[in-house]
């Protein structure tokens, strides 16, 4: 079993700074996944906050989750501040 995340997201300097900031996309690989959408999307998020920040430095627009046949589901989309939903 696969679990990549592909994760939407900009630093916060940027918008503060040039206005309309670059929006980046990081590919993330879990090596041993649980299967659980909740389980591994954090894990794959603190992999993703100790390469690039925080998510007081950086925002995650979205985060698409994909298995060996493709996207699983409904892209990830942050609700509140601190906290990554699945919205399907």
């Amino acid at each position: 079993m696969k679990r990549n995340y592909i994760f939407e997201w900009y630093n916060n300097k940027d918008s503060k700074y040039i206005g309309t900031p670059l929006v980046r996309h990081t590919k993330i690989r879990l090596s041993n996944p649980t299967g659980e959408t909740s389980i591994d999307a954090k894990n794959a998020t603190d992999i993703f906050t100790r390469n690039f920040g925080n998510l007081k430095q950086v925002t995650i627009v979205k985060i698409k989750e994909l298995d060996e046949h493709g996207q699983i589901g409904e892209d990830i989309i942050p609700q509140e501040e601190e906290k990554i939903i699945p919205i399907g």
